[in-house]
């Protein structure tokens, strides 16, 4: 069972990463820039300044930090356990990265930095998806599709070989259950006894 979901995640990944244009570099590596903290907090700080009334802003500031550290540590905790290599590493560590039973040598195709190591669960899916389920659970409505950048975000991390399939699917769950788990935490302790009232 493993070797056969082993089998999917390369194959996967071969058919996404294979497929490149000049343009897609750019866009694919800017995209990627999504998924860093860095860059996803101020952009949840001025959302959250333009949506949410002054007296309702410091409980979602809390939620966002407590939601977005945990799920963080949580991804960097099972990197550590798992030590999965990065593809570029994975297929070889020559230049020319093959597969053997890919027949032809297939050089993986990166942009940006070539990363070795760490690869499970990816960090920048996990970041973008507790973003995206963030808020969605606080606006609803129209902002479910903050999932559509989380999405591409995932498989910007494939496009530039930074992950396999399963890391992104792995980064980007961890994300959405730990900040679903830590909404409803935060409506059970902070708003209680109202516990359903919306963020």
């Amino acid at each position: 069972m493993i070797s056969f979901l082993s089998h999917i995640d390369d194959t996967l990944f071969l058919l996404i990463n294979s497929h490149h244009t000049g343009f897609f570099d750019f866009f694919f590596y800017l995209v990627t820039w999504l998924g860093n903290g860095w860059v996803v907090t101020p952009i949840l700080l001025v959302i959250a300044y333009v949506k949410i009334p002054k007296k309702r802003l410091a409980l979602f500031i809390l939620v966002s930090a407590v939601g977005m550290i945990a799920s963080g540590l949580i991804n960097s905790k099972v990197k550590d356990v798992t030590h999965r290599p990065r593809p570029l590493a994975y297929f070889s560590s020559s230049p020319a990265d093959t597969m053997a039973d890919q027949g032809p040598a297939y050089k993986i195709h990166v942009v940006g930095e070539p990363l070795s190591s760490r690869a499970f669960p990816s960090g920048h899916s996990n970041t973008a998806f507790s973003a995206a389920t963030l808020v969605a659970l606080a606006f609803g409505g129209w902002y479910w599709l903050a999932v559509i950048p989380a999405l591409l975000v995932g498989y910007s991390r494939i496009y530039i070989g930074a992950h396999f399939p399963f890391d992104v699917f792995a980064g980007g769950l961890l994300g959405i259950l730990v900040m679903i788990v830590t909404v409803i935490l935060i409506r059970i302790f902070v708003l209680s006894p109202r516990p359903l009232e919306p963020l």
